[in-house]
């Protein structure tokens, strides 16, 4: 894993060098071309072009610095290219190795661009133990190579209140790996690094943990370069020249960032990592080191929801830490967009900063959670068919009082103590225990339906009989909303009578069990069709005995009279399929009626539709009579067939030749 490390080059420019794990095994075997550059007396090197995608640091995009403080564009259209024309840059083709690549990533503030100069050269170097400059990477960065070398960065880097929306990357041999490599082989001259730093006599190598150099030349001015063979080179005037160094280690290697879902719940826990620990003992050193120093840790998470392929910023959070640095930070987010997000990815970017004199150490860190639905907007709930009510238990608690004086006289004296009730303290004790009712729909048609309630499920209404429900061996709570049909509508049937009680009956081997609703406007609405019946265990446990198992509910009026108004039937809990089949064949006839009633409906609206046509065709010929000058054609009759007198259906006729020419 790369540890990045970020410096500032200009003030559109910062650069984030991506160190490779030393031992690494992420390594390319293609070829570089080394270049001795005698106009500078350095070393450059850079691949092919057939090694773009490998890392983006080939001889085309590639500038060489010569005399006049200018830079000659290597561009590999032409012919001959530079170096086979400057008879001071001699070419080497090095093969054969596994190299291990740092990566260079030049990010770019949002809105740059080439108004104040032609182009710029973007540079890796670094210093060998000859004293002697290698160029690991030189890019010419201008508008004939920005569509190959420029990317748009979906995942803006926010840094001193200015966002970098754009990159260059940069693939190059990481330093610290091929030193390593150079210093502890038996035979170091069949290394990289001995390869690409070439001496009269023998090798170099590079200096250990020399920082590495990294720079930026601005070219204000575009200049061409005329030959005696035809062919003109272009080169770039520098203008500007700004340079940073990047430590190959120091004190901070062990500062990290983390950020993982927590094992405690449904949130995110992050923070600064030292040692793989918690910051504290870091930022306690650091300001014990100067007593002006004054270390915080700045914060900032985004967050991404995938949509599709393409992920959408949701939110952005960003806060400085001041105070205990030895918890970790808690952070739940909140999708926009939590039933259609595939993933959820939150980019995590942690900065050590000293508020003295604003050096900044910053560590990147990112976290992916496939279905990331817990993070919406509502949070996941268990829908209960009948909601939890809580019952109100009182329990009095009797306690009497005592004089103190009482407790201390000699039992010998045989004092009588009375105990008057003026002295009792009545203390109450309320608790809440929740209530779970079994709940049906039923109707006092002949017809089952289906409704929709509030949550938009589909609920079943019973039609009379059709009814199966549980009963247990405890106290059930049983709630039943009845409904009727007006105007084809199933509506709830309106019980608020304040004559009537209404009576659930069951029938056992000792006779029938009644219980009248409990009329407690808490637990149930007469006027929506509502009512409940509490059912004791003792009265559960007769019932559950008997072979019976019909039902009733019945209305009874002031004077005694008893109606039915439904009837089913019940069943033990070890019988749930009996209530699923009694659902499903419920569901069933719904259905059918409603297709039927469909249909009929579908055929009484055609035949509405023919009615109009018909009586619209009715009208516009009574129109058509009343218009002025319309003839209307009286049916002629067929002609008959007649002889020559007259007579009609003749059984013969007689032809007259005497007009007939002679033969």
């Amino acid at each position: 894993m790369r540890e990045s490390r970020f410096v500032n080059l200009t003030n559109y420019c910062i650069v984030e060098y991506m160190l490779e794990d030393l031992g690494s095994l992420d390594v390319i075997n293609d070829d570089f071309i080394l270049l001795q550059n005698d106009h500078i007396d350095a070393h450059q090197i850079f691949n092919p072009d057939g090694s773009f995608t490998s890392t983006r640091n080939i001889q085309d995009v590639t500038a060489v610095p010569i005399e006049g403080s200018r830079y000659a564009y290597l561009d590999s259209e032409k012919v001959p290219n530079y170096i086979d024309y400057d008879d001071k840059l001699t070419e080497t083709t090095i093969s054969g190795f596994n190299v291990t690549l740092d990566k260079v990533r030049f990010h770019f503030v949002a809105g740059f661009n080439f108004d104040d100069f032609r182009s710029l050269v973007l540079s890796v170097r670094n210093i060998e133990n000859d004293s002697k400059t290698n160029i690991f990477a030189n890019i010419l960065f201008n508008q004939d190579t920005q569509s190959t070398l420029l990317t748009f960065n979906p995942r803006p880097l926010y840094i001193a209140n200015s966002m970098y929306d754009r990159y260059i990357d940069v693939y190059v041999p990481s330093i610290k790996n091929i030193n390593e490599e150079f210093n502890t082989s038996p035979t170091p001259g069949t290394t990289f690094s001995a390869a690409i730093t070439p001496t009269d006599t023998s090798y170099s190598g590079f200096v250990t943990n020399k920082p590495i150099i990294v720079s930026l030349d601005e070219c204000d001015t575009e200049e061409t370069i005329d030959t005696n063979i035809g062919v003109t080179y272009q080169a770039f005037k520098i203008s500007e020249h700004y340079e940073a160094v990047v430590s190959q280690s120091n004190e901070f290697d062990s500062v990290g960032a983390y950020i993982q879902e927590s094992t405690e719940g449904d949130f995110i826990e992050f923070f600064m990592t030292f040692n793989g620990g918690f910051p504290e003992e870091l930022i306690s050193i650091l300001n014990r080191r100067n007593p002006l120093n004054d270390y915080i840790i700045a914060h900032e998470l985004t967050v991404f929801e995938q949509i599709g392929s393409s992920f959408v910023k949701s939110s952005r959070l960003a806060f400085f830490q001041e105070e205990d640095f030895d918890e970790a930070n808690l952070f739940r987010p909140v999708l926009k967009n939590a039933n259609t997000a595939v993933t959820m990815s939150v980019d995590y970017i942690v900065r050590l900063v000293n508020r003295l004199n604003g050096e900044q150490i910053i560590r990147e860190a990112s976290l992916i959670i496939p279905s990331p639905k817990k993070y919406g907007k509502k949070l996941l709930k268990l829908e209960l068919q009948d909601k939890p009510q809580s019952q109100k238990i009182v329990n009095k608690i009797y306690k009497k009082n005592f004089e103190s004086t009482e407790l201390f006289i000699d039992p010998a004296q045989n004092v009588t103590s009375t105990i008057s009730d003026q002295n009792t303290v009545v203390v109450k004790s309320v608790e809440y225990v929740p209530i779970f009712f079994t709940k049906s729909n039923i109707s006092v048609s002949t017809n089952s339906y289906l409704i929709k309630e509030n949550n938009d499920q589909e609920e079943v209404v019973f039609e009379k009989g059709k009814l199966r429900f549980i009963i247990s061996p405890f106290d059930n709570y049983l709630k039943f909303k009845f409904y009727t049909t007006v105007n084809n509508k199933v509506v709830p049937l309106d019980l608020n009578n304040n004559s009537v009680v209404y009576r659930a009956v069951f029938e056992t081997a000792s006779g029938k069990v009644k219980i009248d609703n409990l009329n407690d406007q808490s637990k149930e609405n007469l006027s929506s069709g509502e009512v409940v019946f509490n059912i004791p265990s003792s009265s559960s446990e007769e019932i559950l005995q008997s072979d019976n198992r019909n039902f009733y509910i019945t209305s009874v009026g002031q004077d005694g009279t008893e109606t039915l108004m439904y009837n089913g039937e019940w069943r033990k809990p070890s019988e749930q399929a009996d209530v699923e089949d009694a659902i499903a064949a419920a569901k069933e006839a719904a259905n059918a009626r409603n297709n039927t009633e469909s249909k009929i409906t579908e055929i009484e609206e055609k035949l509405k539709a023919q009615t109009a046509k018909i009586q619209a065709s009715t009208v516009l010929l009574n129109n058509l009579k009343n218009i002025p000058g319309l003839v209307t054609k009286k049916p002629t009759k067929a002609i008959s067939t007649v002889n020559r007198f007259g007579m009609k259906s003749p059984s013969k006729i007689r032809s007259n030749r005497g007009n007939a020419g002679n033969r």
